[in-house]
Order: structure tokens, then C-alpha cells, then sequence
């Protein structure tokens, strides 16, 4: 027999062979379950997008975060700051903190003169506000409880000053008519930040109470939109508030052994209309309280050098995490970085994101 006849005969053995263990594999009946199930999947996924695909709003109600504790972190004058984004921007909606440990550095001495100046500021120009009040609000390290507070041993007495905080401040502001909407506590189930352990019946507790104080306002809980599960932060509220970014900076809970990487979350705008489908939570009552406008990058956004913010906010990156967030179809969207385009403009003579921003907002 010639070698050539030989490796014929080979070759048949062999792809015989693999027909046999390719048959094998995909032809059980545990496999074929397995594909089955997959493939209905993929058409169930198909029929909900086509059948939910969010549209994009005729008119979005556009908004901004303001941090005095950021502004000033920036190196600004968070007064003026503030009042250049009142009066220059022109903006209608603004999420502001009564952060605990200004209103109460010292046990029962309350100064609530830093959050009062900016809600009467908002008023008298007929901004609305979401005031945001709790143990964890907005910007890092989320918690910003008082010193004094935190070296509390014991959790029952640890609520009961949290409690008096929150009632104080709700009775402080629930008569001004620019407050809108309470936001009580900040991604309170999402292990971010430097904070204690906040449970549902916590939540629960707290949401009671401002309830209790003022039944003529809704309720907002914020929960990431990224990683929540939205439904336990919705759960006692009106209005569930979400975080939308796309390019951050992070170390997953050193998952990656302390490593921190540069990372696109990989979800299609028409995600979160599925996922609050699946959760069972009306579109309408979602708000996006953080939509990323600024970088996210290893250190302040003061200090950071150019290439390090490009990689997570630059020109181009603005713009399209905008018409990302427009083609998500949530009728409301809170930048987070108006603090940050600012000092861009009026410390970097960068007016790129601050114009680009307000021609939006008075469109």
C-alpha cells in the first residue's frame, strides 16, 4: 500500500472519529437541553428589546448634582461656584446634601447656615431640589456621619442621633417649596464607600420617619445602576434614583487583589429598560440622580493629567455618554460634574464641557 492510499485512509479514520465525538457532544440529551434553553433565550431577549425598546424622550428634563465639600476640594469658591451654576447654566433641577457632619459637628449643636444658603439660593429662582439626607449621601467617602457619631458602640443609640439629625433637618427645610423630593440615604445596599452596614429594616425605619415629618413630598432611594439589584432601594420609596457611568477607574472590592484598572461597564443603553422590567419597576418612576460627566481616574480631578482624564471623560466621550443616556429613554437625567467642568473653565481655560452642557440644559 502506497503512503499516499495510507494517509487517505488516515484522514477518513480521523474525520470519522470526529463525527462520532462531534455527535456525541451535541446530540445528548443534556446538551441538547442546554441549547434549547439558550435559544430561547436569545429570542426571548430579541422579542422584549423590540417590544421595550426605549425611545427617546421628545423632552428631557435636564439637572445637576451640587457638592459645596467638592467644589471646595476643587479649589473654588463653593459659594460662588454655586451661584455661577445657578445663574450662568440657567438650571431648573439640582440634587444638594445636608451632609450630617457640617449640620452636626458637635452632639445636639446643629448649624444648618451651608445647605439653608444654597436651598434659599435655589428658591428664590424656582429651582426644584432633591435634598438628599442620611448617613450616606453623595460624593466620596459616601458616608460623612460625624466623628463623634461613629464612636458610638452601640447601633440602638447610633439610630436614635441619626434619627434626631433627620428630623431636625426635614423640619428644617419641608416648608420650602423648592424642595421637591427627599432622598433618603445613598445606594444604601451597594458596598461602596467607607460606611456602616446599613439594613432594610434600617431603610425602612428611616423612611417611616420622614414620612412621619412630611407626607406631602415623595421619596427617592438611589441604588448604582451598574450593579444594584433596585428593587430592595425601591422598595419604600416613590421614585428609585440610579448612577449611570461608563468608564471608571476601580478595583471591584479588591477582587483583583488591589489592583485598580480602567474599565467600560459593557451595557447597551437599552439594558435598563429590561432590568426594570425584570425587577418589576415602573420607567417613570426612574430617575438617573448620577449620569458621569466628569473623569474617574486615580486621584482628584484637580490634580489628574490630561491623558489620565481622556481615558474616562474626554470631549468625544462626553458627548457620547449623553446620547447614550438620551437613547436609554429615562425622562430625567442629574449630571455628576458640574464642580468639575467649572474648574476646567475657569481654572484650565477649558469651556468645552461647561458650554456644551448649558447649551443643553436651555435648549
Amino acid at each position: 500500500m502506497s503512503i499516499l492510499k495510507l494517509k487517505k485512509i488516515t484522514r477518513k479514520i480521523e474525520f470519522n472519529l470526529f463525527k462520532y465525538l462531534f455527535k456525541k457532544l451535541f446530540f445528548t440529551r443534556f446538551v441538547k437541553i442546554i441549547l434549547l434553553f439558550l435559544g430561547f433565550l436569545i429570542i426571548l431577549v430579541s422579542f422584549l428589546f423590540f417590544i421595550f425598546k426605549p425611545k427617546v424622550p421628545k423632552h428631557i428634563n435636564y439637572g445637576v448634582n451640587f457638592s459645596n465639600k467638592y467644589a471646595t476640594e476643587l479649589g473654588l469658591n463653593w459659594k460662588q461656584a454655586y451661584l455661577q451654576i445657578l445663574d450662568d447654566l440657567q438650571v431648573k433641577n439640582i440634587r444638594l446634601v445636608a451632609y450630617w457632619d457640617e449640620i452636626e459637628p458637635v452632639n445636639n449643636q446643629y448649624d444648618f447656615s451651608n445647605i439653608q444658603w444654597q436651598v434659599e439660593e435655589a428658591q428664590k429662582r424656582d429651582i426644584n431640589i432633591i435634598l438628599a439626607i442620611g448617613q450616606k449621601v453623595p460624593r466620596y467617602p459616601e458616608c460623612h456621619a460625624p466623628s463623634w457619631w461613629n464612636n458610638i458602640p452601640a447601633k440602638s443609640e447610633r439610630q436614635k442621633e441619626l434619627n434626631q439629625y433627620i428630623k431636625k433637618t426635614v423640619q428644617q427645610f419641608k416648608t420650602y417649596d423648592a424642595v421637591k423630593i427627599w432622598q433618603v440615604e445613598n445606594e444604601p445596599f451597594f458596598p461602596f464607600g467607607e460606611c456602616k452596614k446599613i439594613t432594610l429594616e434600617d431603610l425602612k425605619n428611616e423612611v417611616s420617619l420622614v414620612r412621619s415629618l412630611d407626607s406631602t413630598k415623595p421619596i427617592l432611594i438611589q441604588d448604582s445602576g451598574e450593579g444594584g439589584l433596585w428593587f430592595p432601594s425601591y422598595k419604600f420609596a416613590d421614585y428609585l434614583g440610579i448612577s449611570m457611568y461608563r468608564r471608571i477607574w476601580y478595583n471591584f472590592w479588591n477582587i483583583l487583589l488591589g489592583k485598580f484598572i480602567y474599565f467600560k461597564y459593557p451595557l447597551a443603553h437599552w439594558t435598563y429598560r429590561i432590568k426594570a422590567l425584570v425587577v418589576g419597576i415602573p420607567y417613570k418612576k426612574i430617575i438617573v440622580t448620577e449620569l458621569q460627566a466628569e473623569p474617574w481616574g486615580p486621584g482628584s480631578n484637580a490634580i489628574l493629567s490630561q491623558e489620565e482624564k481622556d481615558k474616562t471623560m474626554s470631549k468625544h466621550k462626553f458627548l457620547t455618554t449623553i446620547t447614550y443616556a438620551q437613547q436609554a429613554g429615562f425622562n430625567t437625567l442629574y449630571f455628576w460634574g458640574v464642580e468639575w467642568w467649572l474648574f476646567e473653565k475657569d481654572k484650565k481655560n477649558n469651556p468645552y464641557f461647561w458650554n456644551t452642557a448649558k447649551a443643553l440644559i436651555l435648549n
